[in-house]
């Protein structure tokens, strides 16, 4: 059987199951082609230059299929030392072959190290030609750059807010924009109904949206679950805004990464999240700052309305926190409140110890039990000595309330003999970089 050389080219862009299956014999070749389905799954790498003959592959073979693209330029140095990054020119092709198709767009994933590269897809799909995106439920653009400055965005020729897709993707229930920019307030962002899973990062302080932008997306997304701010919260305090909570009724997962202090238990205040269970705090700011405040924040009563109000944190069953220094008590009123809580993620470089020492302690707070934590089953821990982690499975397994998970970093000093001691006394031991959890984070 002869191979088409547009495949042999470039096997790569191609989904590995369906390029195999259909070089396996004439006949499963004659059904693989016949099965628009398989073909729908489109990956284009910096390898990839024009005339990009297996995108047209797929497009073709994909018939009229919705169909998931991704454009991977995020990692280029990882190439060889002649390769030719895409030029402005190949990029214009590109898009011009997977615009004609935006229609049958289902998700659309872009990451670039280089920002010209996004931008030149920001362009591609905000021209006043380009349609609307009726079927899109995916947009995840990713920006990699370490610049270390958030006070203004660096590429201020290409600091313009784009309209995408024509303002419209009505189907849209997750949105990724990490390092990306774009019109605040067009319909697919602003009033995205579908909304499940929003997630911003990395933006400067001058292309953020508006407080009044902000509180208008996540107030029409009435049925958003994950919330993910990592540097990109708007000023809190618009005027324009009031005093008015934000209702967040259906936030199960909150992910919140602001600098400085203030401003996180500034922004924090402004949600109302009654259905959370998953907690990730993680404040940019000097290691010696005090934290209580912010604990205070997740143990005061919540929700006055209830007839036992509970507090924030009664309800979660995962939080990951780094164990800044704060009052001991506050420590404690919250690790009393936390008694429905089963993973707990420690960082404890620099910090305070005392975050993790007491999880194996027995509890002093009055009707909270025997055990800090009582339904604790999987912990991951960054810093902790071999002699704290033997010392807590220990006493957690003679208390009756095992761990049954326990992930470290490499960097605490574990040898193979304290290695095999962990694996024999909780179900499943791991170090973080290779842990669910960590890749994650």
């Amino acid at each position: 059987m002869k191979i088409h050389d547009r495949e042999t080219k470039s096997h790569h862009v191609f989904p590995s199951f369906t390029l195999a299956i259909s070089h396996v014999c004439q006949h499963w070749r004659n059904v693989a082609l016949s099965t628009p389905s398989i073909w729908t799954t489109i990956v284009i790498t910096p390898e990839e230059h024009p005339p990009y003959e297996p995108v047209s592959t797929l497009l073709e073979r994909s018939k009229s299929l919705p169909i998931d693209i991704t454009i991977s330029y995020g990692d280029l140095d990882k190439y060889k030392d002649d390769f030719e990054p895409p030029s402005d020119a190949d990029l214009e092709i590109l898009f011009a072959m997977l615009i004609p198709h935006i229609h049958r767009w289902r998700t659309i994933k872009v990451t670039a190290s280089e920002y010209h590269h996004m931008y030149a897809f920001l362009s591609a799909v905000s021209d006043p030609s380009v349609p609307a995106a009726p079927q899109l439920t995916t947009l995840e653009l990713y920006h990699y750059e370490d610049t270390g400055n958030l006070d203004a965005f660096q590429h201020p020729r290409m600091a313009n807010h784009l309209t995408l897709f024509a303002g419209s993707a009505p189907l849209l229930t997750r949105i990724v924009l990490w390092g990306v920019h774009v019109d605040w307030d067009q319909p697919w962002i602003a009033s995205a109904s579908n909304l499940t899973d929003l997630q911003l990062g990395c933006h400067a302080e001058d292309v953020r949206p508006s407080w009044a932008q902000f509180s208008t997306i996540l107030r029409s997304a009435s049925v958003l679950q994950k919330l993910s701010l990592r540097q990109s919260e708007p000023t809190v305090g618009d005027p324009a805004d009031g005093n008015a909570p934000i209702q967040l009724i259906r936030v199960t997962n909150f992910i919140l990464e602001v600098d400085p202090l203030a401003r996180f238990i500034g922004l924090f205040r402004k949600f109302h999240l009654p259905a959370l269970k998953h907690l990730y705090l993680d404040p940019w700011c000097y290691i010696d700052d005090d934290f209580s405040d912010l604990f205070r924040e997740l143990t005061r009563p919540a929700y006055p309305d209830q007839e036992q109000p509970r507090s924030l944190a009664s309800r979660l069953e995962s939080l990951k926190i780094p164990a800044h220094p704060c009052q001991v008590e506050c420590i404690e009123t919250l690790y009393g409140e936390l008694q429905n809580l089963r993973s707990l993620n420690l960082l404890l470089y620099y910090y305070d110890p005392f975050f993790f020492d007491i999880i194996s302690t027995p509890c002093t707070l009055p009707g909270h039990g025997d055990i800090w934590l009582p339904r604790l089953t999987t912990l991951y821990v960054y810093g902790a000595s071999w002699t704290a982690l033997r010392k807590l499975v220990l006493q957690r397994k003679e208390a009756g309330v095992p761990l049954s998970s326990l992930y470290v970093d490499r960097d605490c000093g574990l040898d193979d003999e304290d290695v095999d001691w962990l694996k024999e006394n909780v179900n499943t031991f791991g170090f973080l970089e290779d842990s669910e959890e960590s890749r994650r984070s």
